[in-house]
C-alpha cells in the first residue's frame, strides 16, 4: 500500500525519483528552524513520512516529530526499575507517548504509528516549508522539459490529520500548511491546486476514512472539482454518478497495521460509478496491455478503486473536446480518477512507484495536453 508524502519530518525519508520525470537529479535540502506557521522566505526543519513502498533507497534518519508509517514499528518500550532513576534533566516530549495497548484510554494517544482519537485513525505528519520547495523545483524542471504547449499542475494532497489532529497533536496541522505553503510559493509556470483550501471547507462531512489511512471517495470528489476548476473543463456534479455502499469496512490502519481497538468502529465504504459510458484499458509497469474493464473491481476494500495499484491505466470517455489529461500519482488517485471522466477525453494514469519509463517522453509522445502530480502530502514533502 501506499502511505503518504513531499514537506515530511520522520524516521526515513523517500523519493520520487526525477529520473522518471526526466528531469535530472536535484540536491536533497538542508534543514532550517521550525516555524509555527506558514510564511513565504521561512522554513521550519525538513523531514519526512516515510512510506517503504515509495523508492525506499534513500537514507533515513530518526525524528522526534512524527513516526515512520509505512511500517510502523515504533514502540514505547519505558525501561522498568524496581527504584526509580534519578535525572536531572527529565526528558520532555513535545507530543504525548506512544501507548502500546491502551485500555480504554479515551485521551487521543498513539498505537503503532498513528494517532487515535476515540473513532478515528490518522497518520501524524512532520514538514517543511524548505521540503515543499524543493519539491517545486523537480516540478519546474519537469515543465521546461515538456514546454509551453503542456500545462503542469501540482496537487499535493493532505493527511486527515491535517483537519482532525486531536489536541497534543496539532502540529501536524501547521506543518501541512507549512510544507503545501513552500510548494505553492516556489512554483514557476506550474499551476498550484489547493485541496487543501477545497477540503477545509467540508471537513464535517466524510471526506477521510476513520479505519484507513486513506480519503473516502467523497474527498476525491471535491479535489478532482478543484483541478477541473483550474484547468477549465467541465466538471459533473454527484447526481451523475451512482452511489453504493457497504457496510461493515475496517480499513488498513486496523487490518494492516494492526491498530486493534478501531475494530469496533466499523464504517460504511461509499464510491461513485460515473453514469457516462467510458472504457479502462489497463497495461502492466512496462506498458504493456494487460486487459480492459472499468474503474472498479469487486473488492470491498479501497483496492476497488481502479483494481488497485499496479496497473497503468488508460480511459477513453465519450467527451469530445479533445483534452488529454495525465495523472502521475500515488495510491490517493484510485479514487480520484472516476470523477474525470465527464471532463476529458482521454485519462491516462501513472503510479510513479512502479514506473520506469521516462514521464517527458510520454507526454510528448502521447500528445498529453495537462499533467497532474497529485501526491499525498507525505510524498510531496520528500527529496
Amino acid at each position: 500500500l501506499c502511505l503518504l508524502a513531499a514537506c515530511a519530518e520522520e524516521q526515513g525519508t523517500t523519493s520520487m525519483e526525477s529520473s522518471s520525470l526526466g528531469v535530472s537529479s536535484l540536491a536533497e535540502p538542508s534543514t532550517a528552524p521550525v516555524i509555527s506557521l506558514p510564511s513565504e522566505g521561512e522554513s521550519e526543519e525538513s523531514s519526512s513520512v516515510m512510506i517503504s513502498d515509495v523508492f525506499p533507497e534513500e537514507s533515513s534518519e530518526e525524528s522526534d516529530v512524527s513516526e515512520e508509517v509505512s511500517l510502523p514499528e515504533e514502540s514505547s518500550e519505558p525501561a522498568q526499575s524496581s527504584e526509580p532513576e534519578e535525572s536531572s534533566e527529565p526528558e520532555e516530549s513535545k507530543e504525548p507517548e506512544e501507548s502500546k495497548e491502551p485500555e480504554e484510554n479515551t485521551k487521543p494517544h498513539k498505537v503503532n504509528g498513528f494517532i487515535v482519537d476515540g473513532d478515528r485513525g490518522m497518520e501524524p505528519f512532520g514538514g517543511s516549508a524548505k521540503g515543499g520547495g524543493y519539491t517545486a523545483e523537480v516540478f519546474n524542471e519537469f515543465k521546461k522539459r515538456v514546454g509551453e504547449n503542456v500545462n503542469v499542475y501540482a496537487m499535493p494532497l493532505p493527511l486527515a490529520c491535517a483537519f482532525y489532529a486531536p489536541e497534543g497533536y496539532e502540529g501536524s496541522i501547521s506543518r501541512t500548511a507549512d510544507c503545501f505553503g513552500g510548494l505553492r510559493d516556489g512554483l514557476e509556470n506550474v499551476t498550484y491546486v489547493d485541496v487543501l483550501g477545497a477540503l477545509n471547507q467540508h471537513t464535517d462531512e466524510y471526506i477521510y476514512a476513520k479505519t484507513d489511512h486513506h480519503w473516502m471517495a467523497l474527498g476525491a470528489y471535491y479535489a478532482a472539482e478543484a483541478l477541473c476548476k483550474e484547468a477549465g473543463v467541465e466538471f459533473d456534479s454527484l447526481d451523475r454518478f451512482t452511489a453504493n455502499s457497504l457496510d461493515g469496512f475496517l480499513g488498513s490502519i486496523v487490518t494492516g497495521y494492526g491498530v486493534k481497538e478501531l475494530e469496533k468502529y466499523p464504517e460504511t465504504f461509499t464510491w461513485y460509478e460515473p453514469i457516462r459510458e467510458y472504457t479502462a484499458y489497463y497495461y502492466s509497469q512496462n506498458y504493456d496491455f494487460k486487459f480492459e474493464g472499468t474503474l472498479f473491481s469487486t473488492a470491498k476494500t479501497y483496492s476497488k478503486f481502479i483494481h488497485g495499484d499496479s496497473y497503468a491505466v488508460r480511459v477513453e470517455t465519450g467527451v469530445k473536446n479533445g483534452r488529454k489529461l495525465l495523472v502521475f500519482k500515488e495510491s490517493y488517485g484510485n479514487a480520484f480518477v472516476p470523477f474525470l471522466v465527464d471532463s476529458y477525453e482521454y485519462v491516462y494514469v501513472i503510479d510513479y512507484r512502479y514506473w520506469s519509463g521516462d514521464l517527458a517522453d510520454f507526454v510528448i509522445e502521447n500528445g498529453i495536453d495537462d499533467v497532474l502530480f497529485l501526491n499525498v502530502v507525505n510524498v510531496t514533502s520528500t527529496s
